[in-house]
């Protein structure tokens, strides 16, 4: 027959199996936030707006909700993307971040201020 378990190894035994099972289902360490390469957030009268650039068009949500898709076509200088109803303007800058964006809806024009890189998960690893 088996010596009884000591009152300390009755204690500790609980306590080191409930602490292997946290850490073994705890959540992995989060990575932090990185730049996106292709998307930037600008803000629109006060609101944010989120524009994703893509080799030949741009996609957008607006600050209603409203989800957009644009065609590059040939500008004079810098770049402009359209659906015939609405427009991205710029001038300048990289292919992912122009300066000097405009939004342009029913011939009106507002310029897109405080353009950043949109914040993103780092990929896991």
């Amino acid at each position: 027959m088996p010596p009884p378990a000591s009152p300390i190894r009755r204690t500790l035994a609980p306590a080191i199996a409930a602490s292997v099972f946290a850490v073994a289902c705890a959540a992995p360490e989060k990575q932090p936030d990185v730049p996106s390469q292709d998307t930037i957030a600008c803000q629109l009268n006060g609101q944010r707006m989120v524009i994703r650039f893509l080799p030949d068009e741009v996609r957008f949500l607006t600050p209603e909700g409203e989800r957009v898709t644009l065609q590059k076509v040939p500008a004079s200088s810098g770049v402009r993307y359209t659906n015939g109803l609405v427009e991205i303007r710029g001038g300048g800058g990289t292919p992912t971040m122009p300066e000097g964006l405009h939004y342009v809806r029913d011939g009106n024009a507002w310029p897109l201020r405080d353009c950043v890189p949109l914040m993103v998960p780092a990929p896991a690893k």
